[in-house]
């Protein structure tokens, strides 16, 4: 992608993240929908604290948006699906882990494609 273009987005990041907040919560709902799957029937109410919980946009120096999905649950807890301009940080490894991994790839052009929607949109060529 061409740096100019993401320059000229992150002068714009309230606009930019909130376009960003459609795939990242599709991905986290994805995620979550996989995750049922995987889920143990015995985890006496695992099932039903599942959660989606979501936009969190941070616009300091480390501009973010993240969703988070997981369950409410000792067993479990949550994991979070989000764009970061900066440093990227990583989830810890626990139950959600694996119903992520399946749709990161995804996720990766969801984001790539919405942002350069949103150039096009906001820096329409003359």
């Amino acid at each position: 992608m061409d740096l100019r273009a993401l320059h000229r987005l992150r002068q714009q990041p309230q606009v930019v993240l909130r376009d960003l907040d459609h795939p990242l919560r599709d991905a986290a709902r994805r995620a979550l929908d996989i995750s049922l799957f995987l889920v143990p029937t015995e985890s006496g109410g695992l099932r039903n604290s599942a959660f989606l919980d979501g936009p969190l946009l941070n616009l300091g120096t480390q501009l973010s948006t993240t969703w988070t999905a997981g369950y409410m649950h000792p067993a479990a807890g949550p994991i979070h699906e989000g764009f970061h301009w900066g440093e990227q940080t990583q989830p810890p490894p626990h139950f959600l882990r694996t119903a992520f991994r399946g749709t990161r790839g995804r996720v990766r052009k969801a984001v790539a494609a919405q942002l350069a929607s949103t150039l096009a949109r906001l820096f329409p060529r003359k």
